[in-house]
């Protein structure tokens, strides 16, 4: 958050976009049990990383039941389970359970097809009219344009007959013929061109396959893989609606009226997906499936090439750096090497198995659907650690922090990056026109200015470079200097303008340092990235009503289009851990070989990524009302409403005692019912301030920004705005005030585009969004009622929703010992303050002050406050942290 005393006026209005706190949804286990795993063999890894995955998804995500079983070619055979397979008898979650294995059976359809293209009696690249004459000619389509090797690859640029369900009610307990499959899919248009699930695809190529053999595809299936592997598990249920044996029931999670109940979704005829997703297996069968199959056992290698050579696959849906082939999904590993498996989901189901380049094969299986993108995330962490927990060779022997930092770290940071850490620095005068007022600014307090060279893409340091802008401040008492600290106020937003004000705030301990602000890169002077957006943020109100909902999920939807096409190169390169990656070649290029760090807000998420990234290379650390790493990412609002509920309330207080001044009402009571009044009054008819229309998804937003502290001032600028609000929904001719002016410029204009472009490029390049609309607005619904003025702002859709490029790095897991000093305020409405208590927890080593204040970053506020300002600069001064956590009053 921009939280420097010379950016006063910036930081109220941009309030709202630099929260660093995600609320995510909390989900209690109905039967919480812990991991049953069984021992390790001798000279073999515990598994205790895995077994904590797998908890994970019991435990943290509520979810009935998951099981993981892992054949390794060293260590043999390793299970575990958590939860419970039965709800009505709570018998535990096993790893040797029948499941529906849904999309899985995709792979033993398309090894039957390849099957019978060595055999010559299908051709991958001949039509499907070949074959299947007259079935592809209508709505659009022709069979005569796409190959076999189309459908088995989903490049085929046929939809998918599953989307014409509204819900499992419409084929649950139906049987369908395959032809009847593909009639219901050409009803609907073409998906567009390039990769596009279908299981469309695969029934198509299930009717090939027997069309080209002269039996069914089950047949088929069971005489070329099911029995000459002995997959006891394994078999096509027809239009049984029960399934065999030992097995999981499948349950669907409802939450209606606050109250969580589990339907057994065990029974269902799954002739709706047959040659795509209707075989019954366990994790022993498919692991034996899948390391047959790489293992050269069902198809010869060439085969085996083809049907590894992919297509990146849309990770919606599939999962993040997915690529898919002909019916088998690669995806790198962590620990080196690409996983080759499929992975298959119905409404109750949820199977991920595959085989890892060390020839281990992992199956994950989960009775119950995560109903989250962070437990869908978490379980695709679980199949991924699984494969690497104790896997050897060099990637695994590296260092934990080493492989966090990517490219470089385990050789000190250097690797294929030396000529940017051997860089030498061209200082110059900041000024960079005569409009450049941060440049005059930093001149005249004696700065000087730099650009910083570093990679684009990491990943390929040879590439295309970028410049990151910094500015430094030196000590002005040299002879005494401590070192470098490198200030970010938060946002993400410019941080360059900062070593000026910030030395006037530090007392003693400011002329002992150089202070060096650096623009992260996407914004200020660093590649800055401008959409060329109608507003300088992204954040909106979803408002009162299905239609104002509808008006700002089209803002944000687009939001994200403008910077997919002006900007689209750029974004997948543009997140928090590239951007502390570029700070540590900040640190060397100044010559440092540590630096301390000051960071508000999202600053505090910073640095907290970039101490674990780059263990040992900071020195002394604060951070001013802190993120919580865990839930950092595109719905960082969502959660932070009851703060602002109680903010709002005091101000109301604040206000009612000067009546006469502002005329919002006497009480409390009054003033909030004033405040609720101009909202509504918004909702019915934009409200006009000069050149201005104000509308119930801008409204909350103003009040939003303007709640980031309990002092006159700003509380004074919230009554005074609100004051003109009020004549305007009274009919009256108004003009805004000069700071309502500059907040409404800010909302409504594209004057800085280029702040909310950037600063959505970090966050929506740290962590993925959900994609339907429909989920926000349910959320936003569930929270109304308990606070109708925010619970649409903070829970609205984002740009995130609709971007076009998914996070190409999963988030840091911040952690380790960091003795650094925290500032935490109890009624914070941005980082609220159980976000500080949980980074706090994280940090081994690390002192917190509280302050009993409505305020957000006290110390970079210069809050009034002598106990936060004293504390902080001597610490800053000594080194020496407080011997325990205390609070100010």
């Amino acid at each position: 958050m921009t939280t420097t005393r010379s950016r006063r006026r910036r930081a109220a209005r941009r309030a709202a976009a630099v929260l660093a706190a995600v609320a995510a949804i909390a989900v209690t286990a109905a039967v919480p049990a812990p991991a049953r795993a069984e021992p390790a063999q001798a000279g073999c890894t515990d598994r205790t990383a895995t077994r904590q995955a797998l908890e994970r998804m019991t435990g943290t995500h509520g979810l009935t039941g998951a099981a993981v079983r892992v054949d390794d070619p060293a260590c043999g055979t390793w299970t575990a389970g958590s939860g419970v397979a039965d709800r009505s008898t709570g018998r535990p979650m096993r790893a040797d359970l029948r499941v529906r294995v849904a999309s899985v059976t995709k792979t033993f359809t398309a090894v039957t097809v390849l099957q019978l293209a060595r055999e010559g009696r299908i051709s991958l690249d001949a039509p499907v009219e070949r074959y299947l004459p007259g079935l592809l000619d209508r709505g659009g389509y022709d069979g005569r344009k796409i190959t076999v090797r189309s459908l088995l690859r989903h490049t085929s640029g046929l939809p998918d007959h599953m989307d014409t369900f509204a819900g499992p009610d419409g084929y649950r307990f139906r049987h369908f013929e395959p032809e009847e499959l593909v009639e219901r899919a050409l009803t609907l248009p073409p998906p567009g061109p390039g990769w596009h699930y279908s299981t469309t695809n695969y029934v198509i190529a299930g009717l090939i396959a027997e069309k080209a053999s002269g039996h069914s595809l089950e047949e088929e299936v069971r005489r070329r893989i099911i029995r000459p592997l002995r997959l006891s598990d394994t078999y096509w249920p027809g239009d049984e609606t029960r399934i065999r044996g030992a097995y999981a029931h499948g349950y669907v999670r409802e939450e209606r009226d606050g109250a969580v109940r589990w339907e057994d979704f065990t029974a269902m005829n799954t002739t709706v997906a047959w040659a795509g997703g209707a075989l019954i297996s366990s994790p022993r069968d498919l692991n034996a499936f899948f390391g047959a199959l790489m293992g050269g056992r069902l198809l010869p290698p060439e085969m085996l090439a083809q049907m590894r050579r992919t297509v990146p696959a849309d990770p919606d849906r599939v999962w993040e750096g997915a690529a898919y082939g002909l019916g088998l999904i690669g995806t790198p590993l962590r620990c080196g090497g690409t996983w080759w498996g499929h992975a298959g989901g119905l409404e109750s189901y949820i199977t991920v198995s595959g085989v890892a380049p060390s020839g281990r094969r992992v199956t994950v299986d989960l009775n119950e659907n995560p109903s989250t993108r962070e437990a869908f995330d978490d379980q695709m962490k679980l199949v991924e650690t699984a494969f690497c927990d104790g896997a050897g060779g060099p990637a695994a022997a590296a260092p934990a922090a080493a492989r966090a930092a990517g490219p470089g770290a385990a050789t000190g940071g250097r690797g294929g990056l030396a000529r940017f850490y051997d860089q030498r620095l061209n200082w110059k005068a900041c000024t960079l026109g005569s409009g450049d007022e941060t440049g005059k600014d930093l001149d005249k307090a004696g700065a000087r200015c730099a650009d910083v060279t570093v990679p684009l893409d990491y990943r390929h340091p040879d590439g295309r470079t970028i410049t990151v802008a910094i500015s430094r401040l030196k000590a002005s008492d040299p002879g005494h200097r401590i070192g470098t600290m490198i200030l970010n106020g938060g946002g993400p937003g410019p941080a360059i303008d900062m070593p000026p004000y910030m030395r006037s705030i530090m007392g003693k301990a400011g002329p002992r340092y150089d202070l060096v602000g650096m623009d992260p890169r996407s914004l200020g002077r660093s590649a800055a990235v401008d959409c060329g957006w109608p507003s300088g943020t992204w954040i909106r109100s979803a408002g009162e009503s299905r239609r104002s909902f509808d008006r700002a999920t089209a803002f944000a939807k687009d939001l994200a289009a403008r910077c997919a096409r002006t900007n689209g190169g750029v974004l997948p390169h543009v997140s928090t851990r590239n951007i502390a990656r570029d700070m540590d070649i900040v640190r060397a290029a100044l010559g440092e070989r540590k630096v301390s760090y000051n960071g508000a807000s999202y600053g505090t998420y910073l640095g907290s990524v970039y101490a674990t990234m780059f263990p040992g290379r900071l020195d002394r650390v604060v951070l001013d009302s802190s993120v919580d790493p865990t839930r950092f990412g595109p719905r960082l609002l969502a959660g932070a409403e009851g703060a602002n509920d109680h903010a709002l309330g005091a101000w109301a207080e604040w206000a009612a005692r000067r009546d006469a001044a502002y005329g919002l009402g006497g009480t409390r009571a009054e003033v909030l019912g004033t405040v609720r009044s101009l909202v509504k009054a918004s909702a019915e008819k934009p409200l006009a301030v000069g050149r201005y229309r104000v509308d119930d998804t801008v409204l909350p937003v103003v009040l939003f920004d303007n709640l980031g502290t309990d002092e006159d001032e700003p509380r004074a600028v919230l009554a005074q705005s609100l004051r003109v609000l009020a004549k305007a929904a009274a009919g009256e001719s108004v003009q805004p005030t000069k700071e309502l002016e500059e907040e409404l410029a800010f909302l409504l204009t594209g004057a800085e585009s280029v702040y909310g472009s950037g600063q959505t490029a970090i966050v929506c390049g740290d962590a993925a969004a959900p994609r339907d609309p429909e989920f926000y607005r349910r959320d936003i619904e569930r929270n109304r009622p308990a606070s109708p003025l925010f619970a649409p702002l903070t829970r609205d859709v984002n740009p995130c929703a609709f971007w076009p490029t998914r996070p190409a790095e999963r988030p840091t897991q911040v952690g380790g010992r960091l003795p650094a000093l925290m500032v935490a305020a109890t009624g914070d409405t941005r980082t609220t303050y159980a976000n500080n208590e949980a980074l706090h927890r994280l940090l081994r080593g690390s002192r917190m002050v509280t302050l009993d204040a409505d305020v957000h970053a006290p110390y970079q506020r210069g809050y009034p406050s002598a106990c936060v300002m004293d504390t902080v600069n001597d610490y800053l001064l000594t080194g020496r942290l407080p011997a325990r956590d205390f609070t100010c009053d």
